[in-house]
């Protein structure tokens, strides 16, 4: 369906709950305040209102979406399950491998797949490229791991990195911390989301952070999109007022760091 996220045109959520809704299992700092979480306890969206803890609900694979896929025609980058983590350890292998076989079918459209477990990712996707015989991954599939601190960074980087694709990405939101120097890294991915956290109770972003960021990424030639400053931001220690709740309007940005960018790419 059509996405307000930025960076896409349409976010495929293929995994859900049976009973409505979605799941998926926190892992780290950045999923404190979830916004799907917070989605699925609204009965509006439909929501199973089970907190995205203990054990998972039944669920569901939507294979009618995945199959769809082969039959759209305008090119489309798509966001693939959101509202979850489609490399989550309570998801089943063959799941992933349906969704990557729907996406080999699919060349004229891009999929941006974000998860938290890269090391998951990794081993599931070199498993499906084995069964087809393949080295790398097609070039219209994106994989990308989130990162919100230091910690993250380290610990996350080194299994997207042997993942054999064209464009691999960082979504650093809600960027939580300073990341300090990632020059090093930055060889090994092909483009960089951040933003602040927003929301009720978001956690401050300081604008020095994405700074850094940004300017790093511009040394390498790394392409940065700024997604958004947050809803509480500061600038030189003091608080970034702006009228966007989600500190997302690029237009309120410092105009350094006005900057949305996208990998160099053509499907093949």
């Amino acid at each position: 369906m059509p996405t307000n996220i930025e960076w896409a045109d349409l976010t495929d959520n293929i995994i859900r709950a049976k009973r409505g809704g979605w799941w998926c299992q926190k892992i780290s700092d950045g999923c404190k305040n979830c916004y799907s979480e917070k989605l699925n306890q609204n009965s509006f969206f439909g929501g199973n209102k089970q907190p995205y803890s203990g054990q998972p609900p039944e669920l569901v694979l939507d294979t009618e979406a995945i199959r769809k896929w082969g039959f759209q025609r305008k090119p489309k980058k798509h966001f693939v399950s959101s509202m979850t983590d489609v490399f989550g350890e309570w998801i089943p292998r063959s799941w992933q491998h349906e969704m990557l076989d729907g996406m080999f079918v699919a060349p004229k459209q891009i999929f941006q797949i974000l998860t938290k477990r890269p090391e998951v990712m990794l081993s599931s996707i070199n498993e499906w490229l084995s069964n087809h015989g393949l080295e790398e991954l097609p070039s219209n599939i994106w994989v990308g791991t989130s990162i919100e601190n230091r910690r993250t960074l380290e610990e996350r980087s080194q299994f997207l990195a042997q993942i054999p694709a064209s464009v691999r990405f960082w979504s650093v939101e809600p960027l939580l911390k300073h990341l300090g120097d990632i020059s090093q890294y930055l060889n090994d991915v092909q483009w960089l989301i951040i933003g602040g956290e927003s929301g009720p109770d978001s956690r401050p972003c300081h604008i020095e952070w994405l700074e850094s960021i940004v300017q790093q990424c511009q040394a390498a030639k790394t392409p940065v999109f700024v997604k958004q400053l947050g809803a509480n931001v500061y600038l030189n220690q003091q608080l970034f007022k702006t009228k966007h709740a989600k500190g997302g309007e690029l237009a309120e940005f410092p105009q350094h760091i006005q900057i949305r960018e996208f990998p160099n790419f053509t499907c093949d």
